[in-house]
């Protein structure tokens, strides 16, 4: 087919088409295996009449969908593009497909292997001006909600704090502090969550870090919970307590840290009630 539609306005059958082909790929991406970019391209173009290009172009638009939902996007497909209602509607309608490439099994196992390619960086900038969304945008994140997602995913929450524990272990190998390493405790797994904090750890003076993990397949600032025992830990342990920020858990995890206490450096918006019958 020629494209002899290039300026015209997509049709919903045609983001269909594109969403449906770019979230296949993104479940070959996920389990390891291998695809073909610009073959699909092709196929799509042909499909649809449009351009190449303008297939990889709408792929980026989905890329930045995802990223706002809190979902990872396809490698080479950085997210593009300003909010598209058409788009967020076809997305909205996959619910099944994007709740199922949300709770694939995620583990760090296969991770410690490329441990040098993990690494902490500098935390994003709190916003200083109100970012507006459109309300299409905001029902669609409210549907795929990450922040109650990442929560409820405790296959993927114990895979980062693993992943974080043997960063904090060879950290202090490498400094040749494996007095400490050894010293490191999974407070969480061995204790529950009651403590406000993940993972006891140590830097590289002896002093200790409360580190409290937080992961998500999405990017660096997708929304996290935070319980209230975890904010006043934050608040009452300022120097100890360290927030790392697990992200792109399942395509290239990076992290960054947070220092206590918590509201210096996020908004923290109450989004949960304590519910009881008492007077």
């Amino acid at each position: 087919m020629s494209d002899n539609i290039r300026g015209t306005d997509w049709s919903y059958d045609e983001v269909a088409l594109c969403v449906d082909a770019y979230l296949a790929c993104l479940k070959l991406q996920v389990e390891h295996r291998p695809f073909v970019k610009t073959s699909i391209y092709k196929s799509l173009a042909d499909s649809t009449g449009r351009t190449a290009k303008s297939i990889e172009y709408k792929f980026q638009n989905i890329s930045a969908v995802l990223n706002e939902i809190g979902l990872d996007w396809l490698s080479g497909l950085a997210p593009l593009g300003h909010h598209q209602k058409l788009l967020a509607e076809v997305i909205g309608a996959k619910g099944a497909e994007i709740n199922s490439l949300s709770t694939m099994k995620t583990e760090a196992n296969g991770m410690f292997a490329e441990m040098s390619a993990f690494y902490i960086e500098a935390a994003p900038e709190r916003a200083t001006e109100k970012i507006e969304i459109p309300d299409f945008m905001e029902t669609l994140i409210r549907k795929f909600d990450p922040v109650e997602r990442d929560l409820r995913n405790r296959t993927l929450g114990k895979a980062g704090e693993a992943l974080v524990i043997e960063y904090e272990k060879r950290f202090l190998q490498s400094i040749d502090r494996k007095d400490l390493a050894d010293q490191i405790r999974w407070v969480s797994e061995l204790d529950g969550d009651g403590a406000g904090y993940d993972i006891l750890s140590f830097d590289d003076r002896g002093n200790q870090k409360h580190i409290e993990v937080k992961t998500t397949v999405g990017g660096n600032t997708t929304p996290f919970f935070v319980s209230r025992n975890e904010h006043h830990h934050s608040e009452k342990f300022p120097e100890a307590f360290k927030l790392t920020r697990v992200f792109d858990f399942r395509k290239s995890p990076r992290a960054f840290e947070i220092n206590g206490p918590l509201a210096r450096f996020v908004r923290l918006s109450t989004e949960t009630y304590r519910a009881d019958f008492r007077a």
